[in-house]
């Protein structure tokens, strides 16, 4: 009878096979941003609005920021930040911002310091007899955009954007 068994140095070397594994599974997120702005084209004898590469922008131009996320790892991410500043030169746009995130969208007055909701981003100012005043900040004031994603399973994507004006 031949028994059938793994001895000490076989088992070692099925750890040694299984534990790398297991310490390689995690997630991986790649991200890309695309910079758009609308230019109205001839197609035909009609006038079409399409979206393009921002590039040649003058003051007033509205750009579209779009921030594409990808899980290429092998396990799902669990609370994934991407956080974005607002470009120099631009202003966010109000209410513009979106896309899936834990808790809603932040954001920071304070280049990415810290964040929070809109109704919560104070200021202050000094006037001319030393009085403090605090001021809630308004959207063109943002530099900073953070999302907090709740769950990218493995081999998921998606997207998050704010559109902003040159200034």
């Amino acid at each position: 009878m031949i028994k059938k068994s793994l001895s000490t140095l076989g088992m070692l070397a099925l750890v040694l096979l299984i534990v790398p594994c297991i310490a390689l599974a995690k997630p991986l997120i790649n991200i890309s941003v695309k910079a758009e702005m609308d230019k109205v084209v001839k197609e035909g004898d009609k006038s079409v609005t399409k979206r393009v590469e921002a590039k040649n922008v003058v003051p007033g131009t509205v750009i579209y920021y779009t921030v594409s996320y990808r899980n290429d790892g092998d396990e799902k991410a669990t609370s994934a930040v991407i956080d974005n500043p607002v470009p120099a030169n631009t202003s966010y746009i109000a209410g513009s911002a979106y896309g899936e995130s834990e808790g809603g969208i932040i954001f920071s007055i304070d280049k990415g310091k810290t964040y929070n909701k809109p109704t919560m981003l104070f200021y202050e100012i000094k006037d001319q007899q030393g009085i403090t005043t605090k001021k809630v900040a308004s959207p063109d004031t943002y530099t900073n955009i953070r999302w907090v994603i709740p769950v990218i399973e493995a081999g998921k994507k998606g997207a998050v954007g704010f559109k902003a004006t040159v200034k």
